[in-house]
């Protein structure tokens, strides 16, 4: 009688969560469920003609574990200020998101009878791959699955550490809750993945590259809050409109003769992850693949010559830009948060997970995303901030199907009810205060891109970060600084793809 029961609940929550309106990835907001929708389903809502073409979890209703226990070590430490963490085991506290983690965790254990143990390791995120490291190479099998960051912790698959999901069984990773591209971009071939992304965890949204700008500045000096957001929509948000309306609404107010703290400038720039977003906003690419699936590299052409130097622009000689440099980047970015909240910068460089460091800024803020190059670009792109959390199963693993069934069932409630939470209550409406920002976050989730050289920066001689050497340099010169390193760049992708290969 318990396991039936067990059975009855598992498909009575399914089809409770299968009655929310699934699709995050239109440009309307009709296709998203309401506040009201995600918490109290009405009896029309669990109607099969509001279900979503079928789809269901890849675990089948009557999988039982019978209370296995899955061990998960993450951090939700940053080690920057400006960076922050959800934390994936989340916490009855009254915190609308939190309490949404907390309850869907438990639907899981109770769907498939399991029992999560997520040990919050404390580590700082700029010290999390070493310390999964020295624990995988101890053979210490504690942990089942390790919820880490990219920029330090996805080499660890070129080093033989993780185990590959690659045709596991429950995982249904073509589904939407998995991003799909992102792990093929991860990865050679298509008989391996060793990272696997998607709606476990909101990291994957709140980690996407996206600007903030200042609605009350918008209305002083172009009489509509929405005047930029009507550029993002008309096609016209470029470089150069960027450069524009920073010169614009620049007033050099301590008469120092140059952009700085104490002014009303367009924007402040550091040399480093704003760098990223840009670059990779305007759909500029280090890599390629060949026909056996291999990444080349591709950056070596005139269009990526010219986001390049207008980027230095940007940089160097934009009116109404501040340069912040990289002498003392944290403080340099809570300076930001401050510059913009305080109406004294029209532009916040960021991503999404910013928006919670503005939660009591007085004036009100629209979200957009990063601009493309010109007119002539087709369409805007988003990057994810290489904090992002991935989760990979080591090598010893001794229950990767039980943890398979486990993450496909996150993804798959995180994507029906922990992710419209986030998106709908406190991106679109607790945060933004407007309809048309709502349109835009939209955008930015749709038009996400990823490219194999950035994910492992290193292990390809940093060629998907040369517009950063360019900056850092104070150079724009593009085609020798390519030139100069593009043998050793050559060299080492052949080595990655040697080990990655094994």
């Amino acid at each position: 009688m318990q396991g039936e029961e067990i059975n009855m609940k598992k498909s009575i929550s399914k089809l409770l969560l299968a009655a929310i309106l699934l699709s995050l990835v239109s440009c309307s907001d009709e296709s998203l469920p309401s506040d009201s929708a995600i918490d109290k389903p009405s009896d029309s809502d669990q109607t099969t003609e509001t279900l979503p073409t079928g789809e269901s979890s890849g675990v089948p209703d009557g999988t039982n574990f019978n209370g296995e226990t899955i061990s998960v070590w993450y951090t939700a430490t940053a080690n920057a200020i400006g960076e922050s963490f959800i934390d994936i085991a989340g916490e009855l506290t009254g915190d609308v998101l939190s309490d949404k983690i907390y309850n869907n965790n438990r639907i899981v254990e109770q769907n498939i009878g399991v029992k999560f143990d997520f040990y919050n390791s404390g580590i700082p995120s700029n010290q999390a791959g070493n310390t999964v490291r020295t624990l995988v190479m101890a053979d210490d099998n504690t942990y089942d699955a390790f919820f880490t960051i990219q920029y330090n912790s996805a080499q660890l698959a070129v080093e033989g550490l993780y185990l590959n999901v690659s045709g596991m069984p429950y995982l249904s990773l073509d589904k939407p809750w998995w991003d799909a591209d992102y792990m093929n971009e991860m990865t050679i071939g298509n008989e391996v993945i060793y990272g696997l992304v998607g709606d476990y965890s909101i990291d994957r949204t709140r980690c996407l590259s996206s600007m903030f700008y200042n609605k009350k500045l918008s209305g002083d000096f172009y009489g509509d809050p929405d005047a930029i957001c009507n550029d993002v929509i008309d096609g016209k948000w470029t470089f150069d409109r960027l450069a524009q309306i920073s010169a614009e609404v620049y007033s050099d107010v301590n008469n120092d003769g140059k952009p700085d703290r104490g002014d009303r400038v367009g924007y402040c720039i550091n040399d480093y992850s704003n760098l990223d977003c840009l670059f990779y906003g305007t759909g500029a690419r280090a890599t390629t693949r060949d026909k056996d699936d291999f990444p080349v590299v591709s950056i070596n052409t005139e269009r990526t010559a010219d986001v390049c130097d207008r980027l230095y622009k940007l940089v160097y000689n934009t009116t109404g830009g501040y340069f912040q440099g990289h002498e003392n980047r944290a403080q340099e970015t809570l300076n930001n948060l401050v510059n913009f909240s305080e109406d004294n910068s029209m532009f916040l460089f960021g991503f999404l997970y910013n928006a919670d460091g503005l939660r009591d800024m007085k004036s009100d803020f629209g979200i957009i995303p990063y601009p493309k190059l010109d007119e002539n670009q087709e369409s805007y792109h988003s990057i994810t901030h290489d904090i992002m959390r991935i989760m990979f199963l080591p090598r010893n693993c001794g229950k990767p199907e039980t943890v398979c069934a486990a993450l496909e069932e996150l993804a798959f409630i995180g994507w029906n009810d922990t992710l419209p939470t986030y998106y709908n209550t406190i991106l679109k409406n607790k945060y933004s205060r407007d309809e048309s920002t709502g349109r835009m976050i939209d955008l930015i989730r749709d038009d996400c891109t990823a490219d194999i050289a950035f994910i492992y920066n290193d292990a390809f001689n940093s060629v998907g970060y040369i517009y950063r050497t360019l900056i850092q340099n104070e150079s724009n010169a593009f085609a020798s600084t390519f030139a100069k390193n593009e043998t050793r760049t050559n060299e080492k992708i052949s080595e990655f793809i040697e080990e990655f290969s094994k």
